[in-house]
């Protein structure tokens, strides 16, 4: 018989790394789970597990996020990481660990979301769950180069960066941000992070640099700051890096001359008990896949 209950972040994290290395991928450590789900800022991961007597067969982990406006916190959690052992799958274990979770942990949240991929997406839809309606498109672009002395750039790490004194001006509710979170979240080497100053106001860029194809491309993650900058700011960094193309989630409304889409991102979402779902933008480093 199954039986489920709470994650024991002392005992069964070794276990869950073999089971997700059995179903997911063997790039998965005790390391990076520990990262992702203990030491998130916005709170330890809630965590369930279907047991056959006392063996883990199945795991459903319940990720906080924060979005704020205005000084307005909405709490939300993102169910990621599930995996079922492959001789308890066709059960129904992949919906009966969702549903006990969300009704076990619905005092700790205000909105649930997730970005399912092809596979999971019709059993989200089934259990109820609604699309997000804006446009989650990429986009490759051109960005046209520019040494503008108007605009100056710094490289900050995290934690050299005050977000108050950013110029903030994004409508909406966005991840809640905080020098906490932008350690946490980007505190892996191939992230770049600049301070951009220009004409009084400011902005921070988080970006890659990648090979795509054979070219050279700047990846837009996130941008804090005003939106007046973007483009000024993208300019200035194709030319310090001496790359023209961008790869970029098109909600940022850059409306490059000459763009194509490629690939688009998927949310979905239930119980948005504030309803901030139409008034809420992701970043790109809100949906990547490490997340």
């Amino acid at each position: 018989m199954i039986s489920f209950r709470e994650i024991e972040y002392s005992t069964d994290v070794p276990e869950i790394i073999d089971l997700i290395h059995l179903g997911l991928s063997d790039k998965n450590t005790e390391a990076s789970f520990l990262w992702k789900h203990y030491e998130n800022p916005f709170g330890k991961s809630l965590g369930l597990v279907a047991c056959d007597k006392k063996k883990i067969v199945g795991v459903r982990m319940f990720m906080f996020w924060e979005f704020m406006k205005e000084g307005m916190i909405v709490k939300a959690i993102r169910p990621v990481d599930t995996i079922i052992h492959p001789d308890y799958r066709g059960k129904g274990l992949f919906k009966d660990l969702t549903m006990t979770g969300l009704a076990k942990f619905k005092d700790s949240y205000d909105l649930v979301f997730n970005t399912p991929n092809n596979n999971s997406l019709p059993g989200y839809i089934k259990m109820g769950w609604k699309y997000y309606e804006e446009n989650l498109n990429f986009k490759f672009g051109i960005i046209f180069p520019s040494m503008s002395g108007e605009i100056t750039v710094k490289n900050v790490r995290n934690g050299d960066v005050d977000i108050s004194e950013l110029s903030i001006n994004n409508k909406g509710f966005k991840t809640n941000l905080s020098k906490e979170y932008l350690d946490w979240r980007y505190r892996d080497n191939d992230y770049q992070i600049v301070l951009i100053n220009a004409y009084g106001a400011s902005a921070l860029v988080i970006f890659r640099l990648e090979t795509l194809k054979g070219i050279k491309t700047l990846i837009l993650i996130d941008y804090i700051g005003d939106q007046n900058l973007m483009k000024a700011s993208l300019s200035k960094l194709a030319k310090i890096n001496k790359v023209f193309l961008l790869y970029y989630l098109d909600n940022e409304k850059l409306h490059l001359r000459f763009s194509k889409r490629r690939g688009n991102s998927v949310v979905v979402y239930r119980d948005d008990n504030l309803k901030i779902m139409e008034d809420l933008q992701f970043s790109s480093g809100d949906l990547e896949g490490r997340l």
